[in-house]
């Protein structure tokens, strides 16, 4: 018996129901007592109950929060939905606890944005934990996380450096959980261009205007941001830099916020001395594309790897011009600049830029100079291991094992720390090669800073001896601020003592000497 015959009984019934629904959700007017197309229509009665609104039988369906979201912010509401957090219960609450109230007053009641490790930590607890670990320890002979000063490995330096801020006061990094706090407790003048690095808050509203102002710019007095982040963003003022300096919140992506940086690769590419493996970006989006890009089996590409993991450590990782330079009192300027550029090409690029004023003028020597940052991302391209397509991170973030399951260490730190067995696939003793290797490097900049010494007080003696013509004089100061520039890039600036690409920097520290002897060749 087919279904129709067996449910007959139930037919008539449910056609009759059926059909009245109809009519009186269709609003047939003499069913619902109002006034229609019947003559027969008797006048309504003032004081009778309002006829029953047909719509107020129905709940429409509530609104998600990123629905709600979306009526104004509908691209990062769809990054949103299309990305890993999506899942999140309350949604984009999570990170905007104050969204509610900015739904009903969006003017007067901006939205919280989040740039605390706590607000990814309910999730993500071993990355968390592992980026604001330290253990305030020293693998090697050099570097470490230990905050000491540089002139105890560098004798000469405060004399070398002529009157820069960095004879001030120049410290050994400790671990990225201090960051801003040592930041703001160095003893040498600071600069807001300086804070990219060190606040994710700063680097991500660089150059925006919200809501009529500009929230940070290079024009900012470095104690009124520092005075703004202490208000705004208090949990962050240890560490700085949050997981979102290099993780989209909405998709869960990577992703670039410093400005300088993102201009530089779509200018130049993201691998500039690498025929093979650069590509220059049409936009931003395609630069984003290029680090998420995943294969056929949903996973990143080992490309795609390489890229995230090395450009994102880039944001910070490189050559840049930061604040006033030796012009300050002439010009002005307050300059922010990223060169991309290896040390080969800096004085050229600099010359041909800045005309040399974007750093200082040496005390001794009177003529401006490159105070070179921490170049490790220029220092690395070439190396061994970047021809190998490793990137900063099959190094620097370790693989690691909790209750919680498989995780990447955030801790970033020497694979001398954590990660020797990585080293160990292709190193049969990673330590004793490593050490080799900084020792020998270390020996000959240290030679290098001696000579570039006993250079430089020739140089102050000559100024007032008068004994020797004043061109080879002028010479000679070229030549010794360039070979600073050599030394002190290689040896002090760039923190891996020689080890990012070996080869490499005993090249340039053997030009900075070679540069060293010419100018001291002109002088008695």
């Amino acid at each position: 018996m087919s279904t129709l015959r067996r449910h007959h009984q139930w037919a008539l019934p449910l056609v009759i129901v059926v059909g009245a629904g109809l009519l009186i959700l269709g609003g047939c007017p003499w069913l619902l007592g109002t006034t229609g197309g019947d003559p027969n229509t008797p006048t309504p009665d003032p004081n009778a109950a309002a006829p029953i609104d047909p719509n107020s039988l129905f709940t429409p369906p509530q609104k998600s929060v990123a629905q709600q979201c979306a009526q104004c912010h509908a691209a990062l509401t769809a990054r949103y939905t299309s990305g890993v957090h999506k899942a999140l219960g309350d949604q984009c609450l999570v990170c905007h606890e104050n969204g509610m109230a900015h739904m009903v007053a969006p003017m007067e009641t901006p939205a919280r944005i989040h740039f605390a490790v706590a607000s990814c930590a309910a999730c993500h607890n071993d990355q968390a934990d592992t980026y604001l670990h330290d253990d305030a320890g020293k693998p090697g002979r050099h570097g470490g996380s230990i905050s000491t000063s540089k002139y105890l490995e560098w004798p000469h330096y405060q004399y070398l450096l002529g009157g820069h801020g960095f004879t001030i006061q120049y410290n050994e990094e400790r671990a990225h959980a201090y960051m801003l706090e040592d930041h703001i407790e160095t003893l040498r003048r600071q600069t807001t261009t300086c804070l990219q690095c060190k606040s994710t808050p700063v680097a991500y509203y660089w150059n925006e205007r919200r809501r009529g102002a500009t929230q940070f710019d290079k024009s900012m007095a470095w104690a009124t941001a520092i005075d703004r982040i202490r208000s705004d963003w208090p949990e962050t003022i240890d560490y700085g830099a949050g997981c979102n300096h290099c993780h989209d919140p909405h998709d869960g992506k990577f992703r670039l916020i410093r400005k300088g940086v993102v201009a530089a690769i779509l200018e130049r590419g993201t691998d500039p001395y690498s025929a093979r493996r650069n590509t220059v970006p049409a936009d931003e989006a395609e630069l984003s594309a290029l680090m998420n890009a995943r294969g056929t089996d949903g996973k990143l590409t080992d490309e795609a790897r390489r890229l995230a993991g090395i450009l994102t450590c880039a944001q910070c990782h490189i050559e840049y011009v930061c604040g006033p330079g030796a012009d300050r009192a002439t010009t002005g300027e307050i300059r922010d600049d990223v060169p991309w550029r290896k040390l080969a090409d800096l004085e050229a690029y600099y010359q041909a830029k800045f005309n040399l004023q974007q750093d200082w003028k040496h005390s001794i020597t009177g003529r401006t100079g490159i105070k070179p940052q921490h170049p490790e991302t220029e220092e690395y391209w070439g190396s061994v291991h970047y021809r190998l397509d490793m990137s900063c991170a099959d190094c620097h973030m370790a693989k690691g094992q909790s209750s919680r399951g498989a995780f990447t260490s955030h801790w970033m730190t020497s694979p001398l720390k954590n990660n020797t067995t990585m080293c160990g696939k292709c190193h049969e003793d990673v330590q004793a090669e490593l050490f080799a290797v900084q020792d020998a490097f270390y020996a000959e900049a240290r030679n290098v800073e001696n000579l570039l010494a006993t250079l430089l007080q020739k140089i102050e003696s000559a100024n007032t001896n008068g004994q020797v013509p004043a061109a080879d004089l002028d010479k000679a100061k070229a030549l010794f601020m360039s070979a600073l520039t050599w030394w002190e890039w290689t040896a002090v600036s760039e923190n891996s003592m020689g080890a990012h690409y070996a080869d490499q920097a005993r090249w340039q520290i053997q030009y900075a000497k070679d540069k060293a002897i010419e100018a001291l060749q002109l002088l008695p």
